[in-house]
């Protein structure tokens, strides 16, 4: 028995009869037809139109795989903006310590390079000349601090618009959205900066106090036996784990000035309530669980480069007979900051993404911030092919 069917806007005739599927190339959905080519040159189909309208994470409370799955589709829905933003920046501040670096070791590799066309040179000789004066050693310590702060700088500026950016693309996933990264950069850059600042304060106040405490015996009786050594020991055991509880604490300030729009103070304050209680486990097992991910990614692409320049810096020195040593550390200087910044270019985005998720799982299971996030989905689909998008309100 044949009961054919007619979809709308189709003819009777053009239906399928029962038991047959439907026609070749046609859609089994209705929608497209199968193999219909996109502005990419690739297909249409239903799996990848699902998977292009999947927001960065599900508005409702979220398991630790849908933050790591956060961090990871965050490239498939807003790779362009991300990867311009971090690449740009991070090879700004990669730029800025090449030449610090170089201004560091200019005076150690001058005196090492004295040392190795001097035909004979003593031990102790040897040693002084290759640390150098006390100016070389303390122009080494600022540069060092100079690219600290430089790199804390640019890790600031990038981490705040991507935060914004993933929390945007829980409510807006079409990758058709408009982002203005710069413009959010702009805007949340100096907040976030201080912020971090502060932030870093409190971990280095964390770390030293203790540890001070801890070596005050040392220091006033000048005796180093077991009293005294157990108690630097303990001091430094308990700054190491006051600094990782205060870090955990902390960790949601970026993503709540993002997208709250609080001033620094106000973020910390922000991220201390949001980890008070019971939740602050959670959230520090999350974050060391996406610190941990992160820091093997970053050592594995960084050390890539690093090989590469380790096998550049011995061939130069076996083809120089040891006498090109000069050019041997600046070729290994250049691929490790080289693999520095692909690595941090390439995998900013994961950590944002991850810990903006992170901060949204906490306000979605404590102040049913999924409520919010789900009306502002659906304002932005309505209004999304006339360029509207709904504002992300803050807490109340």
């Amino acid at each position: 028995m044949s009961t054919g069917w007619t979809a709308p806007g189709a003819t009777g005739a053009e239906g399928p009869q029962e038991g047959q599927g439907a026609p070749v190339g046609q859609d089994p959905l209705g929608a497209v037809p199968a193999g219909t080519p996109r502005p990419g040159g690739r297909p249409a189909g239903p799996a990848r139109e699902l998977a292009l309208h999947l927001p960065l994470f599900p508005l409702r409370p979220l398991g630790v795989g849908e933050i790591l799955g956060a961090a990871v589709r965050i490239y498939r829905l807003r790779a362009r903006p991300v990867l311009v933003l971090s690449a740009a920046v991070f090879g700004v501040a990669t730029i800025l310590t090449g030449l610090l670096t170089g201004v560091g070791l200019a005076p150690m590799v001058g005196d090492l390079r004295a040392i190795m066309q001097e035909s004979s040179t003593s031990a102790t000789g040897s040693s002084t000349d290759v640390f150098g004066s006390v100016g070389d050693v303390v122009l080494t310590a600022v540069s060092s601090v100079a690219t600290s702060l430089i790199m804390l700088v640019a890790t600031a500026v990038v981490l705040a618009p991507l935060s914004r950016i993933a929390i945007d693309a829980a409510t807006d996933p079409s990758p058709d959205a408009p982002v203005d990264v710069w413009a959010a950069a702009r805007r949340l850059a100096p907040t976030a900066v201080l912020t971090a600042l502060l932030t870093n304060v409190l971990l280095v106040l964390a770390m030293l106090v203790p540890a001070v405490l801890g070596a005050l015996p040392l220091i006033l009786t000048g005796s180093a036996d077991a009293v005294t050594v157990s108690l630097l020991i303990v001091g430094l055991v308990i700054g190491l784990l006051a600094t990782v509880y205060v870090w955990a604490r902390t960790v949601l300030s970026v993503p709540a000035l993002a997208v709250e729009g609080l001033g620094p103070v106000a973020a910390l304050r922000r991220s201390l309530h949001l980890t008070s209680g019971r939740r602050q486990w959670r959230v520090l097992g999350v974050s060391v669980l996406v610190t941990v991910l992160f820091t093997i990614a970053i050592q594995v692409v960084s050390g890539v480069f690093g090989t590469i320049g380790t096998i550049a810096y011995l061939a130069v020195l076996l083809a120089s007979s040891f006498e090109a040593i000069v050019l041997g550390i600046t070729l290994l200087t250049i691929a490790t900051m080289l693999g520095s910044f692909v690595a941090q270019a390439l995998l900013a985005p994961f950590g944002a993404a991850a810990f903006a998720a992170l901060y949204a799982d906490v306000r979605m299971r404590d102040e049913a911030w999924d409520v919010e996030l789900a009306r502002t989905a659906r304002e932005r689909a309505g209004l999304g092919e006339h360029g509207g998008a709904g504002q992300l309100g803050g807490h109340r």
